[in-house]
């Protein structure tokens, strides 16, 4: 199974979920593109959901200043 560390590297940066929505809406905004609810960003980052899309985890990324080994793990 592949995880989502978003929590994990959260934790590590001490960066709360809160600036990571409004960090990932600023992202999609510069982009043009439409602007995530909190409650689809709730499911992603608590792996509520059973996909997550490239762009989605790009964004993360870029976001969190990581890299995308860094952000997902398989068991």
């Amino acid at each position: 199974m592949i995880n989502l560390n978003v929590i994990k590297i959260l934790k590590t940066k001490q960066i709360t979920k809160y600036k990571l929505f409004n960090k990932l809406n600023q992202i999609r905004s510069i982009k043009g593109e439409p602007l995530m609810n909190y409650t689809n960003f709730q499911n992603m980052i608590n792996q509520a959901n059973k996909s997550v899309l490239y762009q989605d985890l790009d964004e993360l990324c870029e976001a969190l200043e990581c890299d995308i080994t860094d952000l997902l793990t398989r068991n």
